[in-house]
């Protein structure tokens, strides 16, 4: 069962040489990356406005298995979706 984030949560990532999460920062919290699962992207135009977004299926070192994203017009990475 997941949880999609009624508004994605605002996160501090740390990528690797190929651009993949390494590590992330939320709530004041660090957490390593241990697996990506999924690597994908979208671009749309969402009721006009542009959206190009690069998503990960990752798991961290403390057992979180979430969707992150990074909103690749502004380079901020988010937390949209928890897997149980």
């Amino acid at each position: 069962m997941t949880r999609l984030l009624k508004k994605p949560e605002l996160l501090q990532v740390k990528t690797d040489i190929t651009g993949a999460p390494a590590s992330l920062l939320r709530k004041g919290r660090g957490d390593q990356i241990v697996e990506v699962y999924d690597r994908w992207r979208i671009a749309d135009l969402w009721w006009q406005a542009e959206v190009v977004r690069e998503y990960f299926m990752v798991t961290t070192g403390k057992g979180l298995v979430c969707d992150i994203y990074r909103d690749m017009r502004t380079n901020t990475w988010y937390l949209s979706r928890i897997h149980d």
